[in-house]
């Protein structure tokens, strides 16, 4: 089905990356943690899940555009191709590698690859956000200097109709407040303070530094900045919180990843209907957000097992 789409397509116009702006030096493990941990189990994994058995995706609308729906499910990732058994697990792919994108850069920009000849063939080219800046009618994207030699260009301005952009919803703090949490994040490191190593290059802890207590303010401020997010940074050894509190923060954090699916899940069916594709994306057998905060107040006033709402969450 892709590669019959795709023979009728332009090539893609944007940068899909720059060799030169390395993503990975601007985060430490701290970071990269919460990056997999938030994009994990966001969908069930291969489309099923054991706590998820009734699990099932659909593509509701014309028949003749569902079609066109799956090729833009397909080109989101490069993993899974469509047959008739398969939409919960092209579904799940999808929403995960979006889900990636969004918790890796607050944002996830596509562009609409359109038909040479026929108007209703498209598929979504996912390219890095960096160096892009919005107007009101076009996007801007520039090339580093030291990158331009490779891809010829200095820069690309392409219309604001052939761009998709996704943002973290707003609810999880949106793009500048999620970019906010993440460099808060990534401020301290659990092993020692940075200016330690400067200061003592044969590893030897100075007299006035409190290793231990410098490791306790540390998860405290990252308890902190993750907060709306309820991250515990894989931590079950109930030594920095109470049992409760463990499972409320484990909760809050799949309410978090409820909340991140859902906008996926609507933004995808707003494209749709942006592209005058009748179809419409629906799930059913996963917990939703709603669903989420009700066991989590249930569980707060006493009414469930700690278990029972942890159980209640789990895809």
């Amino acid at each position: 089905m892709r590669d019959e789409f795709r023979e009728q397509l332009k090539r893609p116009r944007v940068i899909k990356h720059f060799p030169s702006l390395r993503e990975e030096a601007d985060l430490n493990a701290n970071t990269h943690i919460f990056i997999e941990d938030a994009s994990l189990e966001v969908m069930p994994i291969g489309g099923r899940l054991r706590q998820t058995p009734n699990f099932s995706a659909e593509i509701q609308g014309r028949s003749d555009h569902e079609t066109r729906a799956i090729a833009i499910l397909e080109s989101l990732t490069s993993r899974y191709r469509y047959n008739e058994q398969s939409l919960n697990e092209l579904l799940s792919a999808a929403v995960t590698e979006l889900a990636y994108r969004l918790t890796w850069h607050g944002r996830a920009v596509h562009e609409i690859i359109r038909g040479v000849e026929s108007g209703d063939a498209y598929l979504l080219h996912s390219f890095t956000p960096r160096r892009l800046f919005r107007f009101p009618r076009r996007y801007l994207q520039i090339v580093p200097k030291t990158d331009r030699g490779l891809w010829g260009k200095c820069c690309v301005i392409m219309p604001k109709r052939d761009i998709w952009d996704i943002a973290m919803p707003t609810v999880l703090g949106g793009y500048r407040g999620y970019l906010k949490m993440l460099r808060n994040l990534g401020r301290f490191s659990h092993l020692h303070p940075s200016f330690l190593t400067d200061e003592s290059g044969e590893q030897e802890w100075p007299a006035y530094l409190d290793l231990q207590r410098y490791v306790r303010e540390t998860k405290l401020f990252e308890s902190k900045v993750t907060a709306r997010w309820g991250w515990i940074r894989r931590d079950t050894t109930n030594r920095n919180w109470t049992e409760f509190y463990a499972i409320y923060r484990n909760v809050t954090f799949k309410w978090a990843q409820a909340c991140m699916r859902e906008h996926i899940a609507k933004e995808l069916n707003g494209l749709f209907q942006r592209l005058n594709i009748e179809a419409k994306i629906a799930m059913e057998g996963l917990p939703t957000a709603r669903k989420i905060l009700d066991v989590r107040k249930q569980m707060c006033e006493g009414e469930i097992s700690l278990s029972d709402a942890f159980d209640a969450c789990l895809l």
